[in-house]
């Protein structure tokens, strides 16, 4: 795994796990609770998110062969799952992919708002999950998933410090900020769903190539 090809991962994981709009989701949740709560959920939720992540490295690959379903396919599902989350991110939308009106009401029933929706489906959502799968798929042997796994885990850290400091980072940034940022990672992530649905429509039909 070439340094191109570890940018591209890591660039695509940010995009993917969009820590600054789990901070919003993060802070519109937590708003009513008192600050050591907001850091166990901090906590809580980023030992999910590596805990899904390393799952989706070494077990995602599996999982497809038991379902039978091709990689060309995958690929290609996962070019239009990211593709529908990018064009939500460069109209500063929430994705209906990755985060629903029911999530939030889920979680106001809910003692701990870590796992869902949190961690599940924000920020570890379809489109995070189909990016570690494919990865996985294309760097089989097992030095290659620890580096991947490795940077996982680098990533789940930094997103969860993120939250831990939300409030703090969200007065420093700013609301406006944050948006434009969110498109700007909306045309990247857009630009990487495209080039997935080429590389599974000509692995679904080789006389394309």
């Amino acid at each position: 795994m070439g340094y191109a090809a570890t940018v591209q991962f890591i660039v695509a994981m940010i995009i993917m796990m969009n820590p600054l709009g789990s901070l919003s989701v993060f802070i519109d949740l937590t708003k009513r609770f008192p600050l050591i709560y907001k850091q166990k959920t901090a906590v809580s939720c980023t030992i999910t998110v590596v805990s899904l992540m390393l799952v989706s490295i070494w077990l995602g690959a599996g999982f497809l062969d038991l379902l039978g379903i091709s990689m060309p396919s995958f690929r290609f599902a996962g070019g239009i799952i990211l593709l529908l989350i990018g064009l939500s991110m460069l109209q500063s939308q929430e994705s209906a992919v990755s985060h629903t009106p029911e999530d939030d009401e889920a979680a106001a029933s809910s003692r701990s708002i870590a796992i869902v929706p949190l961690a599940i489906p924000l920020i570890v959502g379809p489109g995070t999950i189909s990016t570690l799968v494919i990865a996985s798929i294309d760097y089989p042997h097992t030095p290659l998933k620890l580096w991947l796994s490795g940077w996982c885990i680098i990533l789940a850290f930094c997103s969860g410090l993120m939250l831990y400091y939300a409030h703090v980072i969200h007065r420093i940034v700013g609301e406006s900020i944050i948006m434009v940022i969110t498109r700007i990672m909306g045309m990247i992530i857009m630009s990487i769903a495209v080039g997935m649905l080429a590389d599974g429509i000509t692995g679904l039909i080789p006389a394309l190539t």
